[in-house]
């Protein structure tokens, strides 16, 4: 039960995060045809009425920049407040093949149009990582001034492993829009890179205002703590992360994380079938486990 509070907990903190990074973003829209007035619809928030009408005009008129712009715009807003993967993925393929066809027009519209169909790329996963660093790259240089698209090309980076570029836009983020969440994924990073002392001087500006915080920025001193083979702080670390919650899978695999590096191959795997045991989908764990 506490493990699922802890979940629930992220995934609404990541939302309220995106939202708050969505109030400071204004994207400018074209007019509304003479029927029904899209413009009202919007501040209304009311994308499910949008999307309906949209896909009707659609269906006689394909290329109706006016009705792709909006629809394509309300299907990604819509799916980034579904929680199911599936539905949201559903909802930002739609965006994307709208928003697509209104790149195919000429409009002072596409700077936002590319900065929405990145984001819109990258939460369909990693395979279009390339694509979201492409559209964001491309309204950046079109002078989209958005709070978060520095924090969404470090995102990208980062999913491919191109760590000096996330770094170097997660900096620019952080500039920009501050925030303890930010600073501990550019804390991540950092150890991704090797970089263990810069990540500890982020992980020392992080504040730990709410559970999943101070659980999540305990994880990254101990992973640190392992590059640096400090390994009794490291499990010291891990140690506080199974008082404030039982059920971190994550807490048990870096342990297993300690004990290989330590050479002590049967503590390590007895700390990765805990986390498994835990969370069977535990991707890390199950590598260890079974690869």
């Amino acid at each position: 039960m506490k493990k699922k509070i802890f979940i629930a907990l992220a995934i609404v903190i990541g939302l309220l995060i995106f939202f708050a990074g969505l109030q400071n973003r204004k994207v400018h829209l074209p007019f509304s045809d003479e029927e029904v007035s899209y413009s009202e619809m919007w501040e209304k928030k009311q994308y499910s009425k949008i999307i309906e009408y949209g896909n009707t005009v659609l269906d006689k008129n394909p290329m109706d920049r006016n009705t792709l712009i909006f629809t394509g715009y309300s299907y990604f807003f819509q799916g980034i407040s579904i929680l199911d993967m599936e539905e949201r993925n559903a909802c930002m393929e739609k965006s994307v093949v709208m928003l697509r066809k209104v790149l195919l027009t000429d409009g002072r519209e596409n700077t936002d149009v590319m900065y929405i169909l990145g984001k819109a790329y990258y939460h369909l996963g990693y395979y279009y990582c390339d694509l979201a660093i492409k559209y964001l790259n491309g309204a950046l240089s079109r002078g989209c001034d958005s709070k978060d698209i520095y924090e969404y090309l470090g995102l990208a980076y980062s999913k491919l492993d191109m760590s000096d570029h996330a770094v170097e836009n997660f900096e620019k983020s952080l500039e920009v829009n501050p925030s303890d969440i930010l600073t501990l994924t550019l804390a991540q990073e950092y150890i991704k890179a090797g970089n263990f002392d810069k990540a500890g001087f982020y992980l020392e500006k992080a504040g730990t205002d709410n559970a999943v915080l101070k659980e999540k920025k305990l994880i990254l001193q101990g992973q640190r703590y392992i590059g640096l083979a400090e390994y009794d702080k490291a499990i010291e670390s891990f140690d506080k992360v199974l008082n404030l919650n039982p059920g971190s899978a994550d807490a048990y695999y870096y342990m297993g994380e300690v004990y290989e590096a330590k050479g002590e191959m049967q503590k390590a795997k007895a700390q990765w079938r805990k986390a498994y045991n835990l969370n069977p989908d535990h991707h890390k764990s199950k590598l260890k486990l079974f690869s």
